[in-house]
């Protein structure tokens, strides 16, 4: 089975829709919430904004496992440190970039 990581930005993908709001109750672990609020506080977002943010995501997630099995790829998450992990090793890309840039540079002046 092949294997295709798909990375999903939020702050990037953001669909607007008009909902109406409803209540919830939830039974979470004081120390948590009062961390999370904390931070939260700091960015100028709510509990309700990351439990949302949560929500949309986790259904997406569920579209992009049934797209991974249709088109036979494992689908799993991975953390950043995963991810950054898996990338190659060796040249960095930085550096070919700035080799290409001077070459073009060169060639474009004549030098």
């Amino acid at each position: 089975m092949s294997e295709i990581l798909i990375y999903v930005n939020m702050d990037i993908l953001m669909v607007v829709v008009l909902a109406r709001k409803i209540k919830v109750t939830l039974s979470l672990r004081e120390d948590v919430v009062r961390r999370a609020r904390s931070k939260l506080a700091i960015e100028g977002r709510s509990l309700s904004d990351i439990v949302e943010e949560f929500l949309k995501m986790y259904d997406e997630i569920s579209l992009l496992d049934r797209l991974c099995e249709a088109l036979g790829f494992e689908s799993r998450f991975c953390t950043s440190i995963e991810v950054k992990s898996g990338r190659p090793k060796g040249f960095k890309a930085e550096k070919i970039v700035r080799e290409i840039r001077d070459e073009r540079s060169e060639h474009l002046s004549g030098y």
